[in-house]
């Protein structure tokens, strides 16, 4: 069976038409594999959570995305959703979200239902990996096997919890632990550190960087250059909607466009500010 992939190419999203159009994502395009962790960097407003969204299918089509070519493979198929008929796009993105693609939001505590105990939105995943066949391993079958491998302590105990009585660490290993329960072969996270206090933030990262050796690929948004050194494979600068700089992971030293440069130096900036 073929490795998994995706390919994004030439993603332009556009909000508004006509007179009040404002363009913004502009011929932004990606690559990532299994076991890796890309990462999609710049200023607030820079077109990288638009990306991410777009590759899952959370940016209205037309207007919207209007241009662009997305490629899933998930090791026995290929699924292009921003072509066809819209009902045929919609029945490709119910086949990719969850099962092959992963979301872990940045306020991951509203993303939960919270009307349920956690154990129970587990279990409820979980039933669809059994419907689609997604094979599942003897110490991972229950809730709380789920809990434990995305990194939360007690996980019994957890599993009786509903969101409301989590901390926001808590929160993103539970949205972690549905993701992986799902089978999902990439997880799209968007800045999944932020208000996390410092030591939560290392868990949490250690956890994400765990799954690169299970093969899962990571598409990593953040403004936390800390974060990619550690973690990050490659590394996408964007600026203006656009991709500005492609470069290796732990070599934002040697960047050379001048929002990279930017990054870094408010980066270094940071640093020398705090106590």
């Amino acid at each position: 069976m073929a490795e998994p992939w995706i390919r994004l190419e030439g993603l332009r999203v556009v909000a508004g038409d006509g007179a009040d159009a404002r363009v913004l994502v502009d011929g932004a395009g990606l690559a990532l594999a299994p076991g890796e962790v890309l990462a999609l960097v710049g200023a607030s407003g820079s077109g990288k959570t638009q990306t991410v969204r777009a590759c899952l299918g959370l940016v209205q089509a037309r207007p919207g995305v209007v241009a662009g070519a997305l490629e899933v493979h998930d090791g026995a198929r290929t699924w292009r959703p921003y072509q066809g008929e819209p009902a045929v796009r919609r029945a490709a993105w119910r086949a990719l979200r969850g099962r092959v693609l992963g979301w872990l939001p940045q306020e991951a505590r509203a993303s939960l239902d919270p009307l349920r105990r956690i154990g129970a939105q587990v279990r409820e995943v979980l039933e669809l990996r059994r419907r689609d066949g997604l094979p599942l391993a003897a110490d991972r079958r229950d809730a709380a096997d789920w809990l434990a491998v995305a990194g939360l302590p007690e996980p019994g105990r957890v599993a009786g919890l509903y969101p409301h009585e989590l901390s926001g660490g808590m929160a993103q290993r539970a949205c972690l632990a549905l993701a992986l329960a799902r089978g999902s072969r990439f997880l799209l996270a968007d800045e999944p550190t932020t208000g996390l206090d410092p030591t939560v933030q290392r868990a949490l990262l250690d956890q994400l960087g765990a799954l690169r050796g299970e093969g899962c690929g990571l598409l990593l948004v953040t403004h936390d250059l800390g974060v990619v050194a550690r973690l990050a494979d490659a590394i996408l600068v964007m600026d203006g909607g656009a991709v500005v700089e492609r470069l290796a992971g732990g070599s934002l030293h040697q960047a050379t466009s001048a929002p990279a440069r930017a990054l870094v130096q408010a980066t270094l900036r940071q640093g020398e500010a705090r106590p």
